[in-house]
């Protein structure tokens, strides 16, 4: 009898931890199931973000324009989608600073970038001497750049070296020496990171008015209101002809006109949250992707 009762004991221990560990391992499916739905729905808006853009860009082919009141700039609120809810926000990175930019394609520094950079860390009340620490992570040698310079000798507690080449997306930025969340929040209200040329666009119709003045010394915040009022331009010379402030600025880079914008997404389905975003360019009638980075964003 107390062989059989202690059967018994064991059978029904192996039966409940049987059950749990089955409850678990269900619960785990249903959850790789729910990510992979929410990953797919986020993927889903790539294809008509593409068309919102390509069919922008020939509504105003003559000549091309892009401005905050156009149907890709509007916030809409997030829709259901089967049994889930994604939401979905279209950002013109041509509105920001592009931190790529502060070196060339070979790794070199570019001091007129890093001026004006330095310039905009000034305006957001940041210690412009990150930026050379940002310089440092970026070009090709290992001389510490001004007076912040961070060379390899800064990040020896660290697991991972020094990178020396552009940024490949808006995270790695919590890498380097000195940018701390509280950094990254103000900067990233007016700067970007996405591939570059060496010297990006910035579009005059959407720009923050905090680096339309990095980029224009000369500029007043009277002179930016003035400029704001009448946005939306059709050409560049409306808004630039007989004005003061463009003496001595980066006029080179005006544009009205974007070729780079941000989707971010949110998608929800059961217990899974994914929130992504992807940086898309846009040359005449072809949008491409360019990066894709899981992230957090709210609705």
């Amino acid at each position: 009898m107390i062989m059989v009762l202690g059967m018994v004991a064991i059978i029904a221990a192996w039966a409940s931890t049987a059950a749990y560990e089955d409850m678990i391992a269900i619960r785990r499916i249903e959850n790789i199931q729910d990510e992979t739905r929410a990953t797919m729905a986020s993927e889903s808006a790539i294809p008509l973000v593409k068309i919102i853009l390509r069919e922008e860009y020939l509504i105003s082919n003559q000549p091309p324009i892009d401005s905050l009141d156009e149907d890709w700039a509007q916030e809409l609120p997030p829709f259901p989608i089967d049994d889930g809810l994604i939401g979905a926000k279209i950002i013109d990175s041509n509105r920001s600073y592009n931190l790529n930019d502060l070196v060339d394609n070979n790794g070199n520094v570019q001091p007129k970038h890093v001026t004006e950079v330095k310039q905009l860390f000034n305006l957001l009340d940041l210690d412009n001497t990150l930026v050379d620490a940002l310089v440092d992570w970026m070009d090709k040698n290992d001389v510490p750049y001004g007076v912040g310079g961070a060379e390899d000798s800064a990040y020896y507690s660290k697991d991972y070296k020094i990178k020396n080449a552009r940024l490949d997306n808006w995270s790695e930025l919590k890498l380097i020496a000195g940018f701390t969340p509280k950094v990254l929040k103000k900067l990233e209200t007016v700067a970007t990171v996405h591939p570059s040329t060496g010297s990006s666009i910035i579009n005059i119709n959407t720009a923050n008015p905090l680096v339309l003045r990095a980029i224009f010394p000369n500029m007043t915040i009277a002179d930016e209101e003035n400029l704001f009022a009448d946005r939306p331009y059709d050409k560049l010379s409306d808004a630039i002809n007989n004005q003061p402030w463009k003496q001595g600025g980066d006029l080179s880079r005006l544009k009205v006109f974007s070729d780079t914008f941000m989707l971010r997404t949110h998608a929800m389905f059961g217990r899974a949250n994914v929130r992504e975003e992807y940086v898309l360019s846009r040359k005449g009638q072809t949008v491409t992707l360019l990066s894709r980075e899981r992230l957090g964003w709210q609705f």
